[in-house]
């Protein structure tokens, strides 16, 4: 029985196999089309991946490191400007302890996607150079593609792009709703102390 479906599934794969090969150009290697009939491509030699994008996904990288997104990490740094220059230690000491603990608690998938979304280059957009808008798209239909639970999480590029993270498909959509709570969680904790050390400052000018 199960030979036989194996067999049955065999031509569609090699016709699978023949269309990216036939969509494939300039370096790049069609990967998928998307719901609008765009196709998705990624680098075929890691080589060939351009400078400008190394360098953004650096950036993701660290952020992916700190545990938080890019905003959230300005905020923290801000607030933490904000103590020190009012020689504020104990409330610099807190911020610098929730930075050191955030990694701890839960994959930045905030992070995760925009690494991810460097790594593939859409239809409509220039390899040799890199788009904030059309990477902003990128990032927000994955995360829906993510939240949906969609064919995106199978994709054999996207595993490929997830293995040196040990991470799954089905782990992205697990992880999804922990990353979230957590943001919130952090941005509920950042402005509390905002507002404490706002509080402070009105009472001593009082």
């Amino acid at each position: 029985m199960l030979d036989s479906i194996l067999l049955k599934l065999l031509p569609i794969q090699r016709l699978n196999q023949v269309r990216l090969a036939k969509e494939s150009k300039d370096g790049l290697k069609a990967e998928f089309k998307d719901e609008l009939c765009r196709w998705w491509y990624t680098f075929n030699d890691e080589q060939d991946f351009p400078v400008i994008r190394l360098a953004s996904q650096q950036t993701y990288l660290q952020y992916m490191a700190a545990g938080l997104t890019g905003k959230h990490f300005a905020d923290a740094m801000e607030l933490l400007t904000e103590c020190l220059a009012k020689q504020d230690i104990v409330n610099a000491g807190v911020v610098i302890h929730e930075l050191k603990e955030s990694p701890k608690k839960v994959v930045n998938l905030h992070a995760l996607v925009n690494v991810l979304a460097v790594h593939y280059i859409r239809q409509d957009e220039d390899p040799n150079h890199f788009s904030e808008s059309i990477h902003q798209q990128k990032c927000d239909w994955m995360l829906e593609q993510i939240e949906q639970g969609s064919f995106f999480l199978s994709q054999p590029s996207l595993l490929k792009s997830l293995s040196p993270f040990g991470i799954s498909g089905q782990q992205l959509t697990n992880s999804l709703a922990a990353f979230q709570k957590v943001l919130k969680q952090q941005k509920i904790r950042l402005d509390s102390l905002r507002s404490m050390i706002k509080a402070k400052e009105s009472n001593s000018t009082e």
